[in-house]
């Protein structure tokens, strides 16, 4: 990547400056690319460090509580390579391929958790006895553990397919496209459907931060996967190959594995609060909800004694 063929044409040297020009304008447009990516990816990880702390530690673990955790891991994972590429292109000005692969395979693994998120909350909307009482136990550890381990398996036989075959083509990453035209009709429903059916309750108009949260990630996923989409679906239909165009799938991939922590904020804080110090209390403020669901979904029995 990064590397063009001029061709000489005038002896004057004109089409030679020229190009030159070209390629310095767009070597210096990739590293301002990769440079955003590396700032946005270090606030990222800590706005999702902090998240995975504060799941982790201080709010009950409920099986939704393990959907969001996994996917904030799946989301730091991202960012991790995501950082890790883009000093990798502007030292080496090539692409890793192992590093690649990883990438691809948490990323897949945040769609996958996802559109698992969407229909449990429809689930827990349209049919909601039996997510309340006859739902699988274990059913949220196990979905998320095949969701990580389709993904990285998937991503390690393409890259022992590419080893056999001796190819280190970026354009074969064709398993990216299969998971986004799979996932994305699939939240996209689940999302019309939970809107549609279960924020326009006034049940959940009262107690809503949770699901405006799951709703606004759904949606900045849906907007930030566009691109991403419509540039491998151009390299796939296209006889020229624009390479240089993956960079802004990447910068749309770090935006939206960054973005959940700020939603999580600004939805969890007071509105008379406007500094940055209540992080903590913001963000326990959106989980403490499906907490306190969960704990009205216990029994209530009361025993009388007589002695």
């Amino acid at each position: 990547m990064g590397n063009w063929t001029v061709n000489y044409i005038s002896p004057n040297g004109t089409d030679d400056m020229s190009s030159e020009a070209n390629i310095y304008q767009f070597d210096c447009q990739k590293k301002v690319i990769h440079s955003l990516i590396i700032l946005i990816c270090i606030l990222g990880i800590i706005g999702n460090g902090i998240v995975i702390r504060i799941l982790h530690f201080q709010i009950k673990r409920t099986p939704f509580i393990i959907y969001i955790l996994n996917l904030v891991v799946a989301d730091s994972g991202t960012l991790v390579f995501l950082f890790i590429s883009a000093i990798w292109h502007i030292t080496m000005d090539n692409s890793n391929l192992e590093i690649i692969e990883c990438l691809v395979g948490t990323f897949c693994t945040g769609q996958f958790l996802l559109t698992i998120i969407s229909i449990d909350r429809c689930l827990a909307v349209f049919f909601p006895i039996w997510h309340r009482c006859h739902q699988p136990p274990y059913l949220s550890t196990i979905l998320c553990a095949v969701a990580w381990i389709v993904s990285f398996s998937v991503c390690a036989i393409h890259y022992t397919l590419i080893l056999v075959k001796g190819s280190r083509n970026m354009r074969h990453f064709y398993h990216l496209f299969i998971y986004t035209i799979i996932c994305v009709p699939l939240m996209v429903v689940s999302s019309l459907a939970l809107f549609l059916k279960g924020y326009l309750k006034s049940r959940m108009k009262r107690r809503g931060k949770l699901l405006k949260a799951i709703l606004l990630a759904l949606l900045f996923f849906l907007i930030f996967s566009l691109p991403t989409t419509i540039i491998y679906l151009i390299n796939l239909i296209s006889n020229e190959k624009y390479f240089n165009l993956f960079q802004y799938g990447y910068l749309c991939a770090c935006l939206n594995s960054s973005v959940n922590p700020l939603i999580y904020f600004l939805l969890g804080r007071k509105k008379e609060h406007h500094s940055m110090y209540n992080l903590n209390i913001s963000l326990q403020r959106v989980f403490k909800e499906e907490e306190e669901e969960e704990s009205d979904k216990q029994p209530k029995i009361q025993v009388d004694i007589h002695l």
